[in-house]
């Protein structure tokens, strides 16, 4: 089956290679769509570690309410 998306080849090692072919046993999935769902899942993470940095710099900046969201605009 052709496919447009990128492809990414990795080398893992044997221990890894095995937890990931029982992960697809056990669940009834080919190894590079486990492999793409733990991918998925550890950028959706970073990306969640990440804005959750920017709120709590701006909590702790001790910010000033605004009571509308044309407060906001001015």
């Amino acid at each position: 089956m052709a496919t447009t998306n990128p492809r990414i080849n990795i080398t893992v090692s044997n221990e890894i290679a095995a937890i990931l072919s029982e992960t697809a046993r056990k669940n009834k999935k080919s190894i590079s769509k486990v492999v793409l769902e733990l991918i998925e899942w550890a950028v959706e993470e970073k990306e969640d570690m990440y804005f959750s940095g920017i709120a709590d710099e701006i909590i702790q900046s001790n910010p000033k309410f605004v009571p509308n969201s044309e407060g906001i605009w001015k």
